[in-house]
């Protein structure tokens, strides 16, 4: 299981326990993240995607895997999708909830405001967390503010209130190695430079794909839609595009139950076929 954006695997504390009752799970953060080493990422797109697709193989090794389903969240979707491209062998479902990185920018966008053009091109020197890190040990607090929906999400199975904006400053608060390489995959405004819609119809044919969007995401679900386009036909696996309704880009942990029940029935499906 691959996480989103700064985070790391605490994220999954809803979900863990149900989804192994049934089979072994692996969860671990991304490089760059959560508790794993901060390296020196490539400035470019190839250089970032390699770098990744490398580490995601050689834990794989590590771990003594040999075929697995492979879920990703978010940016981890991202990373998940690119994975399964390259090391097609290896998986034998691929699961993706609410994956950033397929939409395509439109070519004709709606002129922003011009101070909105002016905050845009002030911040963009900065990484996503500068201002988390400079808040220094405020930095879980600002964490509480900005995000208290945060706290609200995880309150049935974390009781101390401070918990969660805690990990999630400490997730970010060192060497922000992974933000770096995400700012060298993304365009602008939530658009991957490279985005994945364009480069899914070279994904094995074999490899069936479940997609999960919450319907109160930013993420556009129509993507899922294309990707069953994309990849109809005898010659290809399932896809199969699944909708929560009380659920936002947080799908895993909006409405953690149906999304267990949901992530369960389709590992199922495809456990035991080779």
């Amino acid at each position: 299981m691959l996480h989103g954006m700064g985070a790391g695997i605490g994220i999954w504390v809803l979900n863990l326990d149900e989804i192994a009752k049934k089979r072994r799970v692996f969860a671990l953060d991304l490089l760059g993240f959560g508790r794993s080493s901060r390296p020196t990422f490539p400035l470019t797109v190839e250089g970032v995607e390699e770098q990744y697709m490398s580490s995601l193989e050689q834990w794989r090794t590590e771990n003594n895997l040999e075929r697995f389903t492979l879920v990703g969240h978010s940016f981890g979707g991202y990373l998940a999708t690119l994975y399964a491209k390259k090391y097609p062998e290896r998986i034998a479902h691929l699961i993706l909830a609410d994956p950033w990185g397929y939409t395509k920018k439109p070519e004709e966008t709606r002129e922003l405001p011009l101070r909105w053009k002016l905050v845009i091109n002030v911040l963009k020197p900065f990484n996503i967390f500068s201002g988390l890190r400079a808040a220094g040990p405020l930095g879980p607090r600002l964490v509480n503010k900005m995000r208290p929906d945060l706290q609200q999400k995880f309150a049935k199975c974390v009781k101390d209130v401070d918990a969660v904006p805690n990990y999630i400053y400490h997730c970010n608060a060192q060497n922000p190695s992974g933000e770096v390489a995400f700012k060298s995959l993304h365009l602008e405004l939530g658009y991957a430079k490279r985005p994945l819609i364009e480069r899914i119809s070279d994904l094995d044919k074999s490899i069936p794909v479940t997609m999960i969007y919450g319907a109160q995401s930013w993420m556009d679900p129509t993507n899922g839609y294309r990707v069953q386009e994309l990849r109809s036909g005898q010659d290809y696996a399932s896809v199969s595009v699944e909708l929560i309704l009380r659920a936002g880009h947080h799908v895993y942990a909006d409405v953690p139950s149906e999304f267990n029940d949901l992530l369960d029935e389709a590992c199922s499906r495809f456990e035991h076929i080779d």
